[in-house]
């Protein structure tokens, strides 16, 4: 990695350890089980931090790739995204305690980007490529999407019947981990190396493909062709479409016909 790939690696680490340490944290010390839930003071001091955090990280992750001439440059971007980053959870009202809170972990985290000193750099280990896609990179592959597969941005197969193409939908319940791995390895030998992944909150990335699993919820995978695609819905079903996937997806389930584009409601 160049000093700063390692920079941006160490921001994105940052990021997620911090954003674990609180989700955790949250986790065991919410009280309180009556819905709809009151929140705590101390609830108010936990869970906007890992929401900053979570935001920080999204626009860290809009650099990743990107060739800085210069360090001093690279810093500054950083520290401008901890400074500035907003997304659907932090932005609206919020108490003082919130408030504080947030503020608190952008300070925190301007202070680790200051503080990392070169030599540093060469410790930071690296991690899988994950690029957010800029609006106009995301609004390019969505509209693909619709023209290819008809996807409007919403739900898909089965949930909502807009495919031009034959498809074939799963119920998660009928997937072992065995079907997982091998339905894995044949998109891996069929695909590029990075997919698209197209998410609901549209957080849309760039990943590698060791980021990629089919087990996912209301998100889209596809690779640069569109010519195959996997979406995961909230409703426990996964979907499939591409003559050569559908093709691995047949003979994978040769004996199990009976599982595949079968509605099983459970509640």
């Amino acid at each position: 990695m160049t000093d700063t790939e390692a920079l941006i690696t160490a921001a994105r680490r940052y990021c997620q350890d911090n954003h674990s340490y609180w989700a955790d944290k949250y986790s065991k010390k919410r009280t309180g089980d009556d819905f709809p839930y009151t929140y705590t003071d101390n609830d108010y001091n936990i869970f906007p931090r890992y929401n900053v955090l979570s935001a920080i990280l999204d626009s860290v992750e809009t650099i990743v790739g990107h060739n800085y001439q210069s360090i001093e440059t690279c810093k500054n971007d950083l520290k401008d995204f901890g400074l500035n980053a907003n997304n659907l959870f932090t932005t609206g009202e919020h108490n003082s305690i919130s408030l504080n809170a947030m503020q608190e972990e952008r300070k925190k985290f301007i202070a680790f980007i200051e503080k990392i000193a070169l030599e540093n750099l060469t410790l930071v280990e690296q991690l899988p490529y994950r690029r957010r896609l800029t609006k106009g990179e995301s609004d390019q592959v969505r509209q693909v999407l619709l023209e290819k597969w008809n996807f409007e941005g919403n739900h898909w197969e089965p949930l909502e019947e807009l495919s031009p193409k034959p498809t074939i939908f799963l119920m998660k319940e009928n997937i072992t981990d065995s079907d997982y791995e091998q339905i894995t390895q044949s998109i891996q030998q069929n695909s590029d190396t990075k997919l698209f992944e197209i998410t609901e909150d549209v957080s849309d990335a760039e990943i590698e493909f060791s980021l990629f699993h089919p087990d996912c919820y209301e998100t889209i995978y596809c690779d640069k062709s569109f010519d195959w695609i996997v979406y995961g819905s909230h409703e426990s079903t996964i979907a499939f479409g591409g003559v050569w996937l559908l093709d691995i997806i047949q003979n994978l389930y040769a004996d199990r016909q009976d599982k595949l584009n079968r509605w099983e409601q459970n509640w």
